[in-house]
C-alpha cells in the first residue's frame, strides 16, 4: 500500500469574458492491493469527492487500448501520483448529474485513460491527514537520501583517488624507464667510445712497431763501408 498527496493542473476552456486563472485539484491517492482510492479537493468551488477504481477495470481499459497492463498501469500510476501532473496528460473534474476524474493523454489526439466515478463528500480530513503524514515522512526520507548521496560521493571520491594513484604510478614508471633507457644509451655510447680508442690505440702501436722493424731492416740491409785501419809505421 502506498499513499501520495499531488497537485495537479485542472483542464478548462477559458471564454474570451473569462480570466486566465488556472483551476488545480489536489489529490490523494492510496494504492492498495486490488484498487486504488481518491479523495480529491477542487480550488475551483472548494469542493470535496471522493472514490474508487478496481484494478480489474484498469485490466479491461488496458485490453480496449490493446495495451499491456502492466505498462498501462505504470504509466496511470505515475501520471496520478507525480506533482502538478505529467506532461501529454489533462485532468479533468466533471460535475454533473454523475461526478467523474477523468484522465486522458494527448498525443495529437485525446485517448481516456481513466474514469473514476465520484461522490461528494462535506470535508478533506483523509485529504489532509495524508498531507501532514507525508509531511512527516519526508524528512525522514530526506535523511536517507543524503545519507545515501554521502555514501555515493565518498565512493565516488574514492574510485577517484585510487584512479589518480593508479595514472601517477604509472607516470612515474615511464620517466623511470626512460631514464634508465637514457643511462643505457649514455652507457652504450662511453662503451663504443672506449672501444673506438682501444682500437685506435692497438693500431697506432702495431704501426710504430712495424716503422721500428723496417728502420731497423733497412740499417741491417745497408752497404757495408770499408774499416780504414791506420798501420803505425815502423
Amino acid at each position: 500500500m502506498s499513499t501520495f498527496v499531488v497537485k495537479l493542473l485542472q483542464r478548462s476552456q477559458l471564454s474570451h469574458s473569462q480570466k486566465d486563472v488556472k483551476p488545480f485539484i489536489y489529490v490523494r491517492s492510496n494504492w492498495m492491493d486490488d484498487e486504488a482510492e481518491f479523495d480529491f479537493l477542487s480550488t475551483t468551488d472548494n469542493q470535496n469527492y471522493r472514490g474508487s477504481l478496481k484494478y480489474e477495470e484498469l485490466r479491461t481499459a488496458a485490453s480496449d487500448l490493446e495495451l499491456s497492463y502492466d505498462a498501462f498501469f505504470a504509466e496511470c500510476k505515475n501520471a496520478m501520483t507525480t506533482h502538478m501532473g505529467v506532461q501529454g496528460f489533462d485532468y479533468e473534474l466533471e460535475d454533473g448529474e454523475q461526478q467523474f476524474f477523468k484522465m486522458y493523454k494527448c498525443e495529437g489526439y485525446e485517448t481516456l485513460y481513466l474514469e473514476v466515478p465520484l461522490r461528494k463528500v462535506s470535508n478533506c480530513y483523509q485529504l489532509l491527514d495524508a498531507a501532514i503524514e507525508a509531511g512527516q515522512q519526508k524528512p525522514q526520507a530526506a535523511s536517507a537520501a543524503e545519507s545515501h548521496d554521502q555514501k555515493t560521493t565518498s565512493l565516488a571520491e574514492y574510485e577517484k583517488y585510487v584512479k589518480e594513484s593508479k595514472l601517477k604510478e604509472e607516470e612515474l614508471l615511464k620517466k623511470f624507464l626512460l631514464l634508465i633507457n637514457s643511462k643505457k644509451a649514455h652507457i652504450r655510447d662511453l662503451e663504443s667510445q672506449l672501444e673506438e680508442r682501444s682500437k685506435k690505440s692497438s693500431k697506432g702501436k702495431k704501426n710504430k712497431r712495424t716503422s721500428t722493424d723496417e728502420e731497423e731492416d733497412e740499417a741491417f740491409g745497408a752497404p757495408t763501408q770499408a774499416m780504414n785501419i791506420d798501420k803505425d809505421s815502423d
